[in-house]
This record gives structure tokens, sequence and C-alpha cells, in this order.
């Protein structure tokens, strides 16, 4: 347990360092936008609550997919074939950064504690 929280408390500040970078504020700017976007498109055109088209993008973006929510318009089943294939860049991107970034930060910390 102890080295569960330890592993978290890193990972925690390995994230405020990444957020300190233009790339992954990009990243995550990219990320709200497209979540606003979805939500947006599936609460007017899908008639869905904005409470179901958030869980909807946010389930589509995570690359999820339960299938308890789906689209009925053809306009929404094009739409969701396009944002999925922008979902998938977007989430393959940001792990990989995330990723890199994570790697960086424990050999800087690892460099440094030897010292």
């Amino acid at each position: 347990m102890i080295s569960l929280f330890i592993g978290f408390k890193s990972l925690g500040r390995c994230l405020k360092e990444c957020f300190k970078k233009e790339e992954t504020k990009a990243l995550l700017v990219a990320t709200i936008t497209i979540m606003l976007i979805g939500t947006i498109f599936y609460h007017r055109i899908e008639d869905m609550t904005f409470i179901d088209s958030f869980y909807f993008s946010f389930v589509t973006l995570a690359t999820i997919g339960y299938g308890d929510i789906t689209p009925v318009t053809t306009i929404g089943k094009l739409f969701t074939v396009i944002y999925g294939i922008l979902d998938l860049g977007l989430v393959s991107l940001s792990v990989g950064v995330i990723a890199r970034e994570l790697v960086q930060f424990r050999v800087k910390n690892n460099s440094s504690s030897e010292n």
C-alpha cells in the first residue's frame, strides 16, 4: 500500500511538471476542445442530455465504447466515426507525450538522487 501511495505521489509530481510545458498544455486544450465539440454536437443533434452527451463523448474519447448510448441519426453516426478517428490520434499522442515525460522525470530524479 505504501509503494502504491509513493507511486501516485511520483506520478502527481511528474504530471505537475508535464503541464508546465507548452506541448502538454496544447494537448490539454485540444482534449477539452474535442470534448466540448462532442458534447455540444450530441446534445444538439442526437437530442441527448448534457450529462449523456458528455458521458458519450468521454467514453468515445477514452476509446472505452460501452455501447449503452449510441447515436441514432445518420449525421450522428458519421460524426462519431470522424470523432473516433480524431480521438484515437489525440489519445495516442497524449499517452506518448506523458510516457516520455514520465521517463524523463524518472531519469532526472534518479540522476539527481545519485549525486
